[in-house]
């Protein structure tokens, strides 16, 4: 990792900290519409969080698939196991989960949150931009 990358991983983590969370997985939408695997990067920084949390996922976005109304499940769940990741098989559990977040994603959508959506990279291009996204976070508590 070089010394920017990890000075913005320790920002990360002490905030993390700080408000009592837990870097729980990584998600990540390739490129390119039919690529929906994992690539090495995915992988390096999947297993990076995983060596913090033991039950760390993996999720990727199946572009492909997916659309505004979002009716079929657009994800695929990787877990690590015996220092591998291997997609996790589909299961009622997230099925219903997928339905919940379905709802959401949509209305998200409908609302055009994704206007107002802040990365890190559009925070170090000017440090007022907020990469914690509170008002999409509210928005997403009051759907719920």
């Amino acid at each position: 990792m070089h010394k920017f990358e990890a000075t913005l991983a320790e920002q990360i983590d002490t905030w993390c900290k700080e408000n009592k969370y837990v870097i729980a997985g990584y998600y990540q939408a390739n490129e390119r519409i039919k690529e929906a695997r994992p690539n090495q990067v995915a992988e390096k920084v999947a297993a990076r969080i995983s060596e913090n949390f033991s039950e760390a996922a993996m999720i990727m976005l199946d572009n492909s698939r997916f659309t505004m109304e979002c009716f079929v499940p657009v994800l695929f769940i990787y877990d690590h196991h015996d220092n591998k990741w291997k997609c996790r098989e589909p299961s009622t559990d997230c099925f219903e989960d997928w339905l919940e977040a379905q709802k959401i994603t949509s209305a998200l959508l409908e609302n055009k949150s994704y206007e107002s959506l802040v990365d890190f990279d559009n925070h170090l291009d000017d440090l007022r931009n907020d990469w914690t996204n509170p008002e999409i976070n509210k928005s997403v508590l009051h759907l719920c």
